[in-house]
């Protein structure tokens, strides 16, 4: 007999009844009411778990909610997902009837699952876990083996008939990470909480550990007691191997080539490789490499070991350096080696030991007889020429192609590095024009200080050391007046203070406030791992910075400190003073606030900026310096270019022991004539108003030139406050050598220049305010922003 029984008893002719697995009734809210046998087959479910719910809420989420609503709408069928109580998809066809019994609008009627609960398809579930590539195995309450699939007994390397009812540290040596994983197992069953545990086994047939990644997972019965427990694990070594090749290598280019030494360089390479690489290490280089007086030719290769790591007691006269006997200390390298053959081919070579090639007289026996290792040799080429061979050995597991491509790498760092070393006395002069680039040469343009600086270095030979300055032009014809020190001499402390310096302008162009600016040098200096190694912090290192920055229309100017020198301020009348600012902790060492203070500087002022080197010496201490200092500006009248020369000539007349740098910036200001600045409503009907005021003034000051271009960026920037910001809202115009226009709102959100699309109504306000000015941007206030906008000027003369 073929049909559907409805929820009346009703048979419908749809489908034969052999198919009907489920009926589902509903109340006239959508709710179980109803629940067969076969629906708990099917879904999981007990009636006491779903009748009351909400039908919808048995179908998996998305497109299946709205097939199933459209199904119940019109009375169909389809087939739709349902989610099985334990939560993998169930699809099975659904229809929807009307019912007939009061109370019941309609019945769920489901059938022919593709996929149900346990007991179907038992092979293939079986299958599935037997030849997963997760090793699974199944352990009782007493942590006795119960079951393990393929994988699992590969690594155990005994059948399961051999191993079952064993603990752990009775199926694996009882080391230490075995004793942790039972130790977790047993707190798995007993908390019934899932763990995961992290192991290194060797797998049969493979020569290196792999990692494992064990969850182990709690099993429990219909009462939710634990009464076994399932570990799988999961190979994580290709993870886990290429994690440690990329931190091996950002390791060698931290610590490779931190010295201009051929041989420290070499060994640099050799000890970072042992043992987390290789378990032996070692360079050979060629005589050209090493300055030898030995001309290249075709015959024999000649080579000395410089470096070598790992422990070999049977060898230890392997150890032949530069301060051997020059007759013993460079031997012949066999052709058929696999030095020779490295270099012949100009790329690294991958052997297993044992391999005839692997014999020569630097290989320990022991090494070079093993079954299971493996040898790499990589030729160290920089600039085209072949300096050398570095060789990585092991005994117990070979080198893979993903290990040729990790050495390749080293040997090219390493290379680079003993080629800079081996060029450095040829490449001095070169060298201090470099460092002497780094500081500024001239005053930039700018017209809200007269500035000049001097510096001395404390070693002509040495060249720049670590002291530094700048003068850095800002927006609203204000000038930053910045001065600096870092510990130390030579080159790296030349190149610590050429990053510094780049920061610093970097943040400068960002126009924060200068206890901001030092925070966020502060942590920039952090991020900087000046030892190489992760998480390290360079004792050695050391930086003070003094930050300030001086506004022409206000006559104020705004300093920050990081444990530098507070500098000498010189008025009109010839009184000096040390001024007395907060001081904040070096540079790197983080967390600490840094603090500002304000102040009037009268025009004509002169402010001198210094490091502790122009004042301290080895004779004089700081305090006696600084007074001596101050008696001479208080009756110099000099420039300030003359004034940085006679500092130096007076304060270090034969040198000193430490760079010494002098800033000097005497205050100029903008005249009031000069400025005009209107409050403005925050309405869109006042922006033509203050545009005919800004065009009247720009014809009082002979800018009529100007004034279209004007007209256009005030009503850009002073509409965008109106709709965007908040008020008050300020209008500023300031004739400098640039035109400089300053919108001012209470709002701190910041304009974005964007392109805008053929329909767009807006997003064209910036982009013609930065075609007609020759730069813009905006600078946050502690109450809101400016928005400014400058154009030069073609000044007579």
């Amino acid at each position: 007999m073929h049909g559907w029984i409805s929820a009346s008893g009703g048979v419908h002719a749809s489908l034969p009844a052999a198919s009907l697995l489920a009926v589902v009734s509903l109340d006239s809210r959508d709710r179980v009411s109803g629940w067969s046998d076969e629906a708990e087959a099917i879904l999981g479910y007990r009636s006491s778990e779903v009748v009351g719910r909400p039908a919808i809420g048995l179908v998996a989420e998305g497109r299946w909610h709205a097939r199933t609503a459209a199904l119940v709408r019109c009375h169909g069928s389809g087939r739709v997902v349902f989610v099985h109580k334990s939560g993998f998809p169930v699809e099975a066809t659904l229809l929807v009837e009307p019912a007939v019994a009061a109370g019941h609008p309609c019945v769920w009627f489901i059938s022919e699952p593709s996929c149900h609960g346990a007991g179907h398809d038992i092979g293939l579930l079986e299958g599935a876990w037997t030849q997963s590539s997760t090793a699974i195995s199944v352990w009782s309450s007493e942590l006795r083996l119960l079951w393990a699939n393929e994988l699992a007994c590969q690594i155990i390397e005994e059948p399961i008939s051999d191993v079952r009812g064993r603990r752990p540290t009775e199926v694996f040596l009882p080391d230490s990470q075995h004793h942790a994983l039972e130790e977790q197992m047993r707190t798995v069953r007993d908390t019934g909480t899932p763990r995961s545990v992290l192991t290194y086994e060797r797998v049969a047939g493979q020569n290196r550990p792999r990692e494992w990644v064990i969850h182990i997972d709690p099993v429990r019965d219909l009462n939710g007691a634990v009464v076994a427990l399932c570990t799988m694990a999961r190979d994580n070594s290709t993870e886990f191997w290429a994690r440690q090749r990329l931190c091996l290598l950002d390791r060698a280019r931290r610590n490779i080539g931190l010295s201009l030494d051929t041989e420290r360089t070499a060994r640099e390479l050799t000890s970072l490789s042992v043992p987390d690489f290789a378990d032996v290490a070692f360079v050979q280089v060629l005589p050209h490499a090493w300055g030898a007086d030995r001309a290249r030719s075709r015959g024999p290769v000649e080579m000395r070991l410089i470096a070598l790591s790992g422990e070999i007691p049977s060898r230890p006269h392997v150890f032949s350096t530069a301060s051997d006997d020059a007759s013993t200390a460079w031997r012949v390298v066999d052709r058929e080696s696999l030095p020779s053959l490295a270099l012949s081919l100009r790329r690294a070579v991958r052997v297993d030991l044992p391999h005839e090639a692997a014999s020569w007289p630097e290989l320990p026996d022991d090494l070079v007889s093993s079954r299971r290792g493996g040898a790499i040799c990589v030729p160290l080429t920089a600039r085209g020429a072949a300096l050398g061979v570095a060789t990585f050995l092991r005994a117990e597991s070979s080198f893979d192609a993903e290990d040729l491509l990790l050495v390749e790498e080293l040997a090219e760092t390493t290379a680079t590095c003993m080629a800079n070393a081996r060029h450095y006395e040829r490449e001095h002069s070169t060298a201090l024009t470099l460092q002497q680039s780094l500081l500024p040469r001239e005053p930039p343009a700018q017209s809200a200080v007269d500035a000049a600086y001097a510096y001395r270095p404390a070693d002509v030979a040495a060249g720049v050391g670590g002291d530094w300055f700048d003068v850095i032009p800002l927006s609203g014809a204000r000038v930053a007046l910045v001065i600096g020190d870092v510990v130390g001499r030579g080159v790296r402390a030349a190149a610590t203070m050429g990053r510094l310096r780049s920061v610093v302008r970097t943040l400068a162009e960002v126009d924060l406030s200068p206890e901001e600016l030092l925070t966020s040098l502060d942590d920039t200096v952090n991020r900087v791992d000046q030892s190489g190694e992760p998480g390290a912090s360079d004792p050695e290192f050391a930086a003070s910075i003094l930050y300030s920055v001086y506004d022409p229309t206000s006559r104020r100017c705004c300093f920050a400190r990081a444990a530098h020198v507070a500098p000498v301020l010189v008025r009109p009348s010839g009184d000096t003073h040390l001024l007395d600012l907060p001081e904040g902790p070096p540079l790197g060492l983080g967390g600490l606030p840094f603090e500002s203070v304000e102040m009037a500087i009268p025009e004509g002022s002169m402010l001198v900026f210094f490091t502790d080197g122009v004042v301290g010496t080895h004779h004089r201490d700081l305090s006696a310096g600084i007074s001596l200092l101050q008696e001479y500006l208080a009756s110099t009248t000099c420039t300030p270019a003359a004034v940085c020369d006679d500092i130096l000539e007076l304060m270090l007349p034969k040198g000193g022991g430490d760079d010494a740098a002098v800033l000097v910036a005497r205050s100029r200001v903008i005249d009031e004539a000069n400025i005009a600045q209107w409050d403005v409503p925050a309405d869109a009907s006042a922006v033509a108003p203050v545009r005919d005021q800004v065009t009247e003034r720009l014809g009082a000051w002979g800018l009529d030139e100007k004034a279209y271009a004007t007209e256009i960026i005030v009503s850009e920037l002073v509409t965008n406050a109106v709709r965007y910001g908040r008020p008050p809202i300020r209008l500023r115009l300031i004739r400098d050598s640039t035109l400089i226009c300053e919108v001012t709102d209470g709002s701190s959100a910041a304009p974005h220049l964007r392109r805008a699309r053929s329909f767009d109504e807006g997003g064209r306000g910036l982009f013609l305010v930065a075609q007609l000015s020759s730069r813009w941007g905006s600078r946050h206030l502690s109450d809101g922003k400016i928005i400014w906008a400058e154009q030069q000027l073609r000044l007579a003369g």
